[in-house]
């Protein structure tokens, strides 16, 4: 299908390994990361292991642009829409995929760079929302 979803997934390790992660926050604390596309229907069809920081295809400066660019490059130009959430996403990254003709979804962290600052500092009363579209034609 043409609608994707994109996350990342702990697979449960204890043992001994040079790119073992701990997140305190999930249900396994440590295993090995893992980035995932997935179709609507929740098969996958692309995976990624995170390899640490030293990672020479995904880690380092720009690491979530870098994952989404990486899961996404086989589907570019086609008319892929990925989902994804605040973690990956931000106003750039959008306009990036835009130009590679994917389209992407997803919610936006206030404070990331980029965010059009007529969006970010409106004050909001329950149930109202507030959207501008970029130069580039992104929606925020």
């Amino acid at each position: 299908g043409k609608e994707l979803s994109l996350d990342e997934s702990m697979v449960h390790w204890r043992g001994r390994l040079r790119f073992r992660q701990f997140i305190k926050n999930k249900r396994h604390k440590y295993g090995c990361k893992l980035y995932c596309v997935t179709s609507s229907k929740g098969l996958v069809q692309r995976l990624l292991l995170y390899q640490g920081s030293s990672d020479n295809e995904v880690g380092g400066v720009n690491h979530r642009s870098k994952v989404v660019h990486h899961l996404m490059n086989l589907r570019k130009n086609v008319g892929h829409s990925v989902y994804m959430d605040n973690y990956y996403n931000s106003v750039p990254l959008a306009e990036e995929l835009l130009r590679e003709g994917v389209y992407c979804t997803g919610t936006l962290e206030s404070n990331r760079k980029g965010n059009p600052p007529e969006v970010v500092q409106k004050k909001l009363k329950r149930g109202e929302s507030i959207s501008r579209y970029t130069k580039s034609g992104v929606c925020v």
